[in-house]
């Protein structure tokens, strides 16, 4: 399956809170570490606030977990402050991008 398909497939399954879907895309290939509209997969899970769609990003390799974070942080997002804090992780501020402060569903929900 095409990298980009898969990461369609993640992205849709990140803003559904549907893990299943998420770590199947994940065990065919998906890279939990792509980033859409600038920000990393992970931070956009941080956004639902889905603690476990967080915990399997990060168990499947996710990088960007200072990032997550620092968002989590600054967006008063506390559902994941705990789990990426008993991880180990240091805050790292999240730069804004060009596409806004928050990250942003475009994917199509049809793939």
């Amino acid at each position: 399956m095409k990298e980009q398909k898969l990461a369609t497939i993640l992205l849709n399954a990140v803003w559904e809170e549907d893990c299943a879907t998420a770590k199947k895309a994940l065990l065919l290939g998906a890279d939990p570490s792509w980033k859409y509209n600038g920000y990393p997969i992970l931070v956009h899970a941080v956004y639902t606030k889905n603690v476990d769609m967080v915990t399997l990003l990060i168990n499947h390799g996710a990088v960007q977990t200072d990032e997550a974070l620092g968002f989590a942080l600054e967006h008063g997002i506390g559902e994941v402050v705990l789990l990426l804090a008993m991880e180990g992780v240091v805050p790292k501020s999240m730069p804004e991008t060009k596409f806004g402060p928050y990250p942003l569903r475009y994917a199509p929900i049809n793939y």
